[in-house]
């Protein structure tokens, strides 16, 4: 009994690593891309008004 609790905690812990793993790439993902609106809107501006 002890032993199946013990994996099951490992195994919540694994799983909680690997959601965060994700979590985390998305993330950079989600981030990467709100940076790359943001420089696209400025240029855009920049460009607009030449």
């Amino acid at each position: 009994m002890t032993t199946f609790l013990a994996a099951k905690t490992d195994h919540d812990e694994l799983l909680h690593h690997l959601l965060m793993d994700k979590l985390w790439k998305m993330g950079i993902i989600v981030g990467v891309v709100i940076i790359a609106l943001i420089v696209m809107a400025i240029v855009a501006r920049k460009v607009g008004r030449r």
